[in-house]
């Protein structure tokens, strides 16, 4: 052989010997396990007034103090509050929160994975930079992101003081969930007013089931130590058990107005469907007085979720399923119609449940015209948007609601979000 034979040979040995020291290296980076609990945690005032998001985070470190990342890991994102250590987002394991966590305070000292310094929780990059680092660095068989902060439907969620209340929209969830790469086992909203179809179908390609409330949250949120301590025993508890679980003790917290949901994802498109169809069906009667005063009285009957006692602009929403029954009762003709909307949403509704002050809690609620506008309506729309004859149906309604009613209180406010 020749000596450049021979060069040539070893040249090609050295360079298999890098790629396979280089992959060996690489994968050793990445973490491996059964359950990782993912949070993305944006303080806001609940954290700069109340601290609860750190107590939150304090049960979950609990909740998994007996176990191992084999078994289960936690991952937390937080920021977006105005008191110290809570600028841009930190992200941090659960040996690094537990550390973190000895004085009782989040966010002052150095044990974190990565820091951003000036991102806003309400951004969609900030979100993808999160589950980027998931994607890269964990590879476990189940994922649970939970998002923990402020709410308000389809109008967006988790605002971030540092940056002007900054909120993070349903469509800036999607766009970060998309550069993540990856769907999620669950999505868990501990946030108010978010367990609503327009949530649910925009989220239905990005996981297979979400946790949520129809109704305003309790300032504490969940319950995680339990959860979590849950998951410890059994890393294979199904959601379902899961959400038994964590109705219960989210229930026995004694402030009233509490309703929780587990919803299967992949039903989503069902619902839409039938609710397109339904529509349909309800355009018409707004040609008439005494069909839009029946459909009005429908709305007003229907229980209503996150309404003020202001009478200013409110995302409010209303149950889906008591909506449908109430159209029922308009007209025979539309028991068809208003029954596959009923029964698909049911389907649905993996599980429910509410105290006695919203009695008409059936698990998904979808945006009530009660109490907004034309303009706000507009204003929000992209997110609001679920199928077209619905869009149609509310964008008519809201139109005749401003013209019957002149002095509608809401309609200044309005002009300004037009």
């Amino acid at each position: 052989m020749s000596h450049l034979m021979r060069f040539i040979q070893s040249v090609c040995v050295a360079v298999v010997l890098i790629l396979i020291l280089t992959s060996v290296s690489v994968a050793a980076d990445v973490q491996t396990g059964k359950v990782l609990v993912a949070v993305y945690a944006a303080g806001g005032s609940l954290e700069s007034d109340y601290g609860l998001i750190t107590e939150d985070i304090s049960q979950m470190v609990a909740g998994a103090a007996n176990t191992t990342p084999e078994t289960l890991e936690l991952l937390v994102a937080y920021g977006g509050s105005t008191r110290p250590g809570w600028q841009g987002m930190t992200i941090a394991n659960r040996s690094g929160l537990a550390h973190d966590l000895v004085d009782g305070r989040l966010g002052n000292t150095s044990d974190a994975i990565a820091r951003y310094p000036d991102a806003s929780m309400g951004n969609a990059s900030t979100v993808g930079a999160f589950l980027s680092t998931i994607r890269d660095r964990y590879n476990y068989e189940r994922v649970f992101l939970i998002l923990i902060g402020h709410g308000e439907a389809y109008t967006g969620m988790l605002f971030d003081q540092n940056h002007k209340e900054d909120p993070l929209t349903i469509a800036e969830l999607v766009e970060g969930m998309e550069a993540g790469g990856f769907n999620v086992e669950v999505i868990g909203l501990d946030t108010c007013l978010m367990s609503t179809l327009e949530v649910a179908s925009h989220l239905s390609g990005y996981s297979r089931y979400m946790i949520a409330s129809e109704e305003s949250e309790p300032a504490e949120g969940w319950q995680y130590d339990s959860f979590i301590s849950d998951l410890v025993k059994n890393p294979d508890t199904p959601v379902g058990d899961l959400g038994h679980s964590l109705l219960k003790t989210y229930l026995a917290n004694p402030a009233q107005g509490k309703t929780i949901s587990v919803l299967d994802l992949d039903e989503a498109g069902v619902v839409t469907a039938s609710l397109d169809r339904l529509s349909k069906l309800l355009i018409p009667m707004l040609d008439t007085p005494e069909g839009y005063r029946s459909l009005v009285d429908a709305f007003n009957k229907t229980q209503q979720f996150g309404l003020t006692a202001e009478g200013v602009l409110d995302p409010a929403t209303m149950d889906l399923i008591g909506f449908a029954e109430e159209v029922s009762s308009i007209d025979p003709g539309f028991d068809s119609q208003s029954g596959d909307l009923i029964e698909a949403t049911q389907k649905m509704v993996v599980l429910s449940g509410h105290d006695e002050r919203v009695p008409g809690a059936r698990g998904l609620a979808i945006l009530s015209p009660v109490q907004i506008n034309l303009g706000f309506y507009r204003y929000y729309h992209d997110d609001a948007f679920i199928t077209p004859s619905w869009d149609r149906f509310l964008a008519r309604y809201l139109e005749i609601t401003d013209l019957v009613n002149p002095v509608h209180p809401l309609t200044e406010k309005s002009k300004t979000m037009s």
